[in-house]
């Protein structure tokens, strides 16, 4: 006979998730999210999480690369595809290298004079045909 005790198995408990939050074991499931994965709700401080989520961190060589094609006015759907990166993240990303961008233009002071300018239009109808919207475009032959 054996006479070392019987341990209990702790499976069930390492089955359980635990939240992040408040490492209480009171969860309980709460759908999926986007891509199937099951979402849980802690009933003690509501937070919601997955349980063994692994966020993916961006690399600065890929952040460079995302730049270049954005240069290149690469359609963001496409950037998505070739670098496996959601497009919320992406959007995010690029709204924040626009908010780094300067709004104010300069303008160079011209000499009194002659004024040559160059005149474009162009329209579009924007969701249907009665809403039509027109651009006027006038530049300065010699400044741009």
């Amino acid at each position: 006979m054996n006479s070392q005790p019987i341990q209990k198995s702790n499976d069930f408990e390492a089955s359980q998730p635990v939240c992040p939050r408040c490492g209480s074991h009171n969860i309980r499931k709460n759908g999926h999210i986007h891509n199937g994965k099951q979402n849980h709700q802690c009933k003690d401080c509501g937070r919601q999480f997955v349980q063994n989520n692994r966020k993916k961190y961006i690399s600065n060589s890929i952040k460079k690369w995302i730049d270049k094609l954005l240069l290149e006015r690469m359609p963001l759907a496409g950037i998505c595809r070739v670098f496996e990166v959601s497009a919320t993240w992406l959007q995010k990303y690029v709204n924040a290298k626009y908010a780094k961008v300067s709004r104010e233009l300069e303008v160079s002071t011209k000499t009194p004079g002659k004024l040559i300018i160059e005149c474009d239009e162009l329209w579009s109808y924007v969701q249907n045909k009665q809403n039509q919207q027109w651009v006027w475009l006038a530049l300065d032959l010699e400044t741009r």
